[in-house]
């Protein structure tokens, strides 16, 4: 099925694990460029693997702690 994601960008947050990555690997599937974000890099590593195995085109793993307003504005900025 092509849901017209084929060169967008995609953010999903929780990424590394259950749902979002689920959502992260779909949109690799359809053609996005993905960014995920968790606050394990190890599983952050590993869900971009896994990622780029359902075919995105890029995948950058991002760790942030979304309790943490400054770890959230840091995350963020590694996105320009």
């Amino acid at each position: 099925m092509d849901l017209g994601f084929t060169g967008a960008r995609a953010l999903v947050t929780g990424g590394s694990k259950g749902m979002g990555l689920a959502i992260a690997e779909s949109l690799a599937a359809e053609g996005a460029s993905v960014a995920i974000m968790a606050r394990g890099q190890s599983a952050l590593e590993a869900a971009a693997a896994r990622i780029r195995t359902a075919g995105a085109a890029e995948v950058l793993p991002v760790s942030v702690d979304m309790a943490d307003p400054q770890s959230i504005e840091s995350a963020f900025a590694t996105l320009h």
